[in-house]
């Protein structure tokens, strides 16, 4: 995997591309990217790639499905709490009389933690664009980018990793461009990754800290991961960093 794919423009961040390609910039802020844009023919020319890129990806994954469901009108909360008061009442009696205990605040905490985060990869062969399923294998020169959807958002580290232990920082690091903060929902992380030929398999994780505030640093992630790298097994069975949840997607690929 090639590094060296995500761009960096001097000045203007990635996210800040991919929100100026969504219009959700202001006036000051587009116009500083505009200006970029004049003087940086590397910066037009990505630009407009990410707009074709967009446009095959609306036709494989569009949005007006997601909007319908989004602006469907939901019943009254009260009616909701009203249908299912009686049998949650029965229920509690049940319970009551069978569990041999309490689960405590921390237990909830810990299933809640572990939840909720999930990664797609999405490449692009060509002209073709596709998510990446069970059973797709790879080629070099396919380029990937990750969408993930957590219902909570925070900060966002995205590391690669090589069935040789190699851990490279891709997102969210000073080296990187920086910290990422994503909001609840589902996103498209910028930049795009492009497979290389190296003899040797790869994976991609993502590793979210919900309070922004209380995120593991940057080192902390990656020590993480470089540990959990020394497994015999490839993808390694990664053990949640605390105050964190992950998700790995394994990219098979084709070896010479």
């Amino acid at each position: 995997m090639s590094p060296s794919s995500i761009p960096r423009f001097p000045g203007v961040p990635d996210l800040m591309l991919e929100r100026y390609l969504c219009d959700e910039l202001s006036a000051e802020e587009a116009r500083r990217v505009e200006e970029a844009v004049r003087v940086s023919p590397a910066l037009s020319a990505y630009l407009r790639e990410r707009r074709a890129e967009k446009a095959a990806f609306s036709l494989v994954r569009p949005f007006g499905p997601m909007r319908a469901r989004l602006e469907a009108p939901r019943p009254s909360r009260w009616r909701r709490l009203w249908r299912w008061s009686q049998p949650v009442l029965v229920l509690g009696v049940v319970l009551a009389a069978v569990l041999p205990r309490l689960v405590t605040f921390e237990e909830v905490e810990r299933v809640r933690v572990r939840g909720g985060l999930t990664a797609r990869v999405l490449v692009k062969r060509g002209e073709a664009v596709f998510e990446q399923g069970p059973g797709v294998v790879l080629r070099s020169g396919d380029r990937v980018r990750v969408e993930v959807e957590d219902a909570e958002g925070g900060a966002l580290y995205v590391l690669a990793l090589s069935e040789r232990g190699r851990v490279t920082p891709l997102q969210g690091f000073p080296t990187t461009g920086g910290a990422l903060t994503l909001g609840p929902g589902r996103w498209v992380l910028p930049g795009s990754l492009e497979l290389d030929d190296a003899p040797e398999q790869e994976a991609l994780v993502m590793v979210l800290a919900a309070d922004a505030r209380d995120a593991p640093s940057p080192e902390a992630v990656q020590r993480w991961l470089e540990q959990a790298a020394r497994e015999v097994d490839f993808p390694p069975t990664l053990t949640p960093l605390p105050g964190t949840r992950h998700a790995l997607r394994a990219l098979p690929k084709e070896l010479p």
